[in-house]
Formats: structure tokens, sequence, C-alpha cells
């Protein structure tokens, strides 16, 4: 039976920093119910009754199922990040290390996302959020795949 050292340097270049990255959440004040209350750091933009997106600063997106533009902006979710909980009126998905990764392997650029948020979201997309989707993205593509004698 083989057994593997997870702890060797080796193995640890192996996988991109990145894949283990969370968003982080910090100074966000909860209520009594234990609901999390973004008001004073995610002021609306003028349009906002036109666009369909929420973008928290912990990763969660919003989507209002009601939307003009759902299905578009439906598509461009599913494409970057996980499904959470989907009811009637509002979605939830979430934006991990690991969706954004599958979403420039099928050919999204980073300034894609970020722009497209940028469009749909109904508040500016948060410094963290930005900074999150560009390190779980800049590593796409880094590897390189040598043969030597055709093996």
């Amino acid at each position: 039976e083989e057994e593997y050292d997870l702890t060797s340097k080796e193995s640890q270049e192996a996988v991109p920093s990145a894949a283990g990255k969370q968003v982080e959440d910090s100074g966000t004040k909860v209520d009594e119910y234990g609901a999390k209350d973004y008001r004073n750091q995610m002021p609306l933009k003028a349009d906002h009754s036109s666009r369909p997106l929420w973008v928290a600063p912990d990763g969660h997106v919003f989507l209002e199922a009601f939307s003009p533009v759902y299905k578009y902006a439906q598509d461009f979710l599913v494409a970057i990040a996980e499904p959470v909980c989907r009811p009637t009126h509002v979605h939830e998905y979430k934006l991990t290390a690991y969706s954004l990764y599958a979403a420039v392997s099928v050919g999204l650029q980073t300034s894609d996302i970020t722009e497209y948020l940028q469009k749909l979201s109904k508040t500016g997309v948060p410094d963290g959020i930005i900074q999150f989707i560009k390190l779980c993205t800049v590593s796409y593509g880094k590897v390189k795949l040598v043969l030597k004698h055709n093996r």
C-alpha cells in the first residue's frame, strides 16, 4: 500500500494557492436574525432598477428572477459561480476559486467577468471581489506539458 506525503514541497507547488482561497468578508454587521447588513457598503447605482444582480462582499451573488434580462444574467452566473439556492424570485450563487477557474477554462477572460459583473450589478462590485476574481483566474494556462522521447 502506497502512502503519499501531502505536506511535501512538491505537492504544495502542484496546486495553485488560489484554489483554497475564499472571499474574505470582514466588518459586515449582522442583525438580530443573523442576516448580513450591506447597506452601508453597497450603495445603489442610479439605474439600479434595470440591473438584475447584487454582488455581496462575501462572494454571494443574488439574481432577480423577474428581471427582463434574467436569462442573460443567469447564463453568465452559471458560467462563473456555483448555485446555492434558487427559489422563485431571487436566486443565490457563490463565487468560488473553482467556479472562476472553470469559467476561464471555457474561454471567459478575467476582464470579461469583472466587466459583466459591473454592468449587471445594482451596486458597484466590491474591490475584494475584483481582487478575488483576478487571483483565481491569473494562473490559468500557465502549465506547459513537455514530452521527452515522445512520451
